[in-house]
């Protein structure tokens, strides 16, 4: 088999498996990547939104418990009366009061740290979902420009090939003409 024959036949295995591989296959619009390509964009905004969200929520949080303020030290004053066994109208000595507003403080610090601690484990959450998200769309992007990219090779192939392989005619036309033009 000569050289042009052998790329004959490869180029024909080619376009079968183009064309083959090319049953069902649509193309996709660019602006359909390029919607793809913003959705992502949206996708980090709203996570920057959540974000803000929770930002507010802890503050918010931190602004109530401020307000809660006498309740903890009230709080506070009547578990170290009842632990240290003194009597609720007694009189304070100023270690004594500073014992209670230290209580109060270590109450108050840990009620922040839980708020804290929700807020941080609230952001990882979005930080999360939103950087699988846009990993995802992302993904769907490359899908859309990669089917989009073979779709516009297989029609490019198809036509260097067709230029390269002669398309025979049709049968019965064929013998038609030959016979028509035969000296018989």
């Amino acid at each position: 088999m000569n050289r042009s024959c052998a790329m004959k036949a490869l180029a024909i295995v080619f376009v079968s498996a183009l064309v083959g591989g090319n049953a069902g296959c649509v193309s996709v619009p660019q602006a359909a990547i390029d919607v793809n390509k913003q959705v992502s964009n949206g996708i980090s905004t709203i996570g920057g939104n959540g974000i803000a969200m929770v930002d507010a929520w802890e503050e918010s949080a931190y602004n109530m418990l401020d307000e809660r303020w006498a309740k903890i030290y009230a709080k506070a004053d009547s578990t170290y009366r009842t632990r240290k066994g003194v009597a609720q109208g007694a009189q304070l000595t100023y270690q004594q009061q500073e014992d209670i507003a230290g209580l109060a403080v270590l109450i108050r610090s840990d009620v922040r740290k839980k708020i804290k601690d929700e807020a941080d484990s609230m952001r990882g959450i979005i930080a999360s979902n939103v950087k699988n998200t846009v990993e995802a769309n992302d993904s769907i992007t490359g899908l859309l420009a990669s089917a989009s990219a073979v779709s516009s090779l297989q029609k490019s192939a198809l036509k260097e090939v067709g230029s390269l392989i002669p398309i025979p005619p049709v049968i019965g036309s064929f013998i038609t003409n030959s016979l028509a033009k035969a000296d018989l």
